[in-house]
């Protein structure tokens, strides 16, 4: 029985020699080819944000357009906003739902000469409060 334990003991030892001579042996994955290092962040655009009221939608060209105020200038500007599948929506569920004067909260980027809305959330009319006694 001694002499069992002592072959089982030997072979786990042998192997746990191997293994700890292998790992030491071995140098970082990411040293020895550099494509499998960790994927680096794309150069996204910044995000932007505008609120303003929607003056002209057009859902087949897949563009809105909404008025606002550059607090820069202190002067009302026009923005053209295209949607497309990345674009997320709060309060209207696609682009046939927003109407002219309404107003929406958009958070967009810029590139490629274009602004794309990343997400557009409908201002919903808070609900005026019902007529009662003065307290």
């Amino acid at each position: 029985m001694s002499r069992k334990i002592a072959v089982i003991l030997g072979i786990a030892g042998l192997c746990f020699i191997l293994n700890t001579s292998l790992a030491l042996s071995q140098e970082p994955a990411q040293a020895q080819d550099p494509s499998l290092a960790a994927p680096q962040e794309k150069n996204e655009p910044d995000t932007q944000w505008v609120w303003g009221e929607v003056t002209s939608v057009d859902a087949q060209e897949k563009v809105l357009t909404l008025k606002y105020l550059d607090y820069d200038t202190d002067e009302e500007k026009e923005l053209l906003l295209a949607v497309d599948d990345l674009t997320g929506y709060e309060n209207v569920k696609s682009l046939e739902e927003i109407k002219v004067k309404d107003f929406l909260s958009v958070d967009y980027i810029s590139g490629d000469g274009k602004n794309t809305a990343r997400s557009i959330s409908l201002e919903k009319p808070e609900a005026a409060a019902p007529p009662g006694p003065c307290r």
